[in-house]
């Protein structure tokens, strides 16, 4: 009589939920600072019954910039192995990071995710106040810190300080061996003055230039003596600038040194854009923007900030302003502040965009035991910034697959989180298996509705022919580079090898003197396949 025995005991082995487990869902860096980076080993474990192969690592940009990532990318992890990764976090924002990290592989279930969370923080804490803040909340913040305590030099003195030693070459360490005065639109120099006034009678005259025109304010303090927007000129380009807004020239008249100018517009040398462009953003925090000088041009002036870098004048410059004026220019310190500021001048509101990564255009589960459960968490990332709600979950066949529990229900995925949709499949039936999981979203277009295709292949590995099994042996197990095969009857055997997903290992072996080649397998679990006539037997091996 045949006795068959079901080889439960080898499912778990055989399919997991999981192909990669890592050590933890979530990293919280807790405090990291601007121009550091703080790293956490976590450890992945390869839960696949073979070799898995990690493709790679996603992660998502928080204002342009990626402040999450690892230095690993594509590697191996062996069979029942695992593998340490890095990651890292290095943040420009003093603001709260809420991201992502996507693990991507050859295996037969989603990929995984990992939550991350780390608090970007400034060294200087003189902008502690902007922690978290962004649009018209940080410009409000800095608005407020840039009054504080300020110190209106009045013009005489301000002027002063800018000819004798804010921007004089010999004491502001650039080098030079008499007071050198050096006009920001032309590049021209004077030398060996011995007073403001010197340098304004010299020649050639030189004069002070209000970045944004008094003649908009009235010539009023503070803001006509404010020295984060005034900068030595000659007289002649301090004319030729007058009170044009500033602007990309396509021919026009030469101010001299790079700078050009016609009728409506100034455009100055490519030395001074950076620094033109951030003394009126400063500007306008500071104060408003008076008679609209600064609202025509800022989109340019935005161009000119992230084209023209900070460099050490600029550093040194902001420095010693503070110590005159007990103020700051934010956009000196840290440029960044830029891209958290979508208006300088009206109400000031991040552009709402939707933003829903779907990281696998399908849900594949490969090989399932027939009548044995498993799940594959599909998963979805909010890259936007605005709530994605789902709605009108459903499954096309509800007979082999099922949600599982709290899955599949209306739900809001948060921006910079993830959505994992965990779906069971419990086939009935052997062969293939196929349906769809079916959502709506509030975004509109092309993402408002979904159908993601569901197959599987569903299979039976149960059978142990008793009669056959005693005349046979198998070994080694684990399999080294030969695999013996032993049997005592004469009658003629069908062998098969499988991988652990049930797909058939071509065999470029020959059968000989009673084993098979095995040296080039991979490592992982397969399934050797035996029959003689209507009995069949299949055992498990791993290499």
């Amino acid at each position: 009589m045949k006795n068959l025995l079901i080889a439960l005991l080898l499912f778990p082995i055989i399919l997991t939920a999981q192909a990669v487990k890592p050590s933890t869902n979530q990293i919280n860096f807790g405090n990291v600072y601007e121009g550091t980076t703080d790293s956490v080993q976590i450890v992945l474990h390869n839960k696949e019954p073979r070799d898995l192969i990690i493709t790679g690592f996603k992660f998502y940009t928080i204002y342009n910039k990626t402040p999450f990532f690892v230095k690993q990318n594509n590697f191996t992890i062996p069979f029942q192995g695992s593998q340490s990764v890095w990651v890292y976090f290095s943040p420009k924002q003093n603001i709260l990071h809420n991201s992502e990290m996507i693990i991507m592989h050859n295996g037969t279930s989603a990929y995984e995710p990992i939550d991350l969370i780390g608090q970007g923080k400034f060294s200087n804490t003189y902008y502690n106040s902007t922690e978290n803040l962004s649009e018209e909340a940080l410009k409000t913040a800095l608005k407020t810190r840039l009054g504080q305590g300020y110190n209106s030099l009045g013009y005489n003195n301000g002027r002063d300080l800018i000819f004798m030693t804010i921007d004089n070459k010999k004491t502001n360490g650039q080098g030079a061996s008499v007071n050198t005065l050096e006009c920001v639109y032309t590049g021209t120099t004077i030398t060996g003055y011995a007073s403001r006034s010197a340098a304004q009678s010299g020649n050639p005259q030189f004069n002070t230039e209000h970045t944004f025109p008094q003649g908009h304010f009235n010539s009023n303090e503070p803001m006509k003596s404010d020295i984060h927007h005034l900068f030595p000129t000659t007289n002649n380009s301090n004319s030729q600038r007058g009170n044009k807004p500033f602007g990309n020239i396509s021919g026009g008249t030469a101010s001299g040194g790079g700078s050009f100018y016609n009728n409506t517009t100034y455009e100055p040398r490519d030395a001074q854009k950076g620094r033109t462009a951030r003394a009126l953003m400063y500007f306008v925090i500071r104060y408003q923007d008076y008679s609209s000088h600064f609202a025509g041009s800022e989109t340019v002036l935005r161009q000119w900030h992230n084209a023209f870098p900070v460099d050490a004048i600029d550093r040194k410059r902001n420095n010693d302003i503070y110590a005159a004026q007990n103020n700051r220019n934010p956009f000196i310190d840290y440029p960044q502040f830029e891209e958290r500021i979508t208006n300088f001048v009206s109400n000031s509101v991040a552009p709402q965009s939707f933003g829903l990564d779907v990281l696998q255009s399908s849900i594949n589960f490969g090989a399932v035991i027939r009548a044995q459960a498993d799940t594959f968490d599909y998963v979805l990332v909010n890259r936007g910034n605005k709530d994605i709600l789902f709605s009108n979950f459903s499954l096309s066949n509800t007979s082999d697959f099922s949600f599982a529990a709290n899955s599949g229900v209306n739900s809001t995925l948060l921006p910079g989180e993830a959505l994992q949709i965990s779906v069971i499949v419990n086939a009935a039936n052997t062969g293939t298996i196929t349906g769809n999981l079916n959502f709506n979203t509030n975004i509109p277009g092309g993402q408002s509705s979904f159908v993601i295709p569901i197959s599987a292949q569903s299979i039976i590995v149960s059978v142990d022919e008793q009669s056959l099994s005693n005349q046979l042996s198998v070994y080694p197990n684990p399999m080294q580079e030969k695999l013996f095969i032993r049997y005592e009857g004469n009658e003629k055997l069908d062998i098969r090898l499988l991988d652990a997903i049930g797909k058939q290992v071509e065999l470029d072996y020959v059968i000989s003197n009673g084993f098979i080649s095995t040296k080039d397998l991979l490592h992982g679990v397969y399934f050797l396949e035996i029959k003689k006539g209507d009995k069949r037997i299949v055992k498990k091996l791993v290499k």
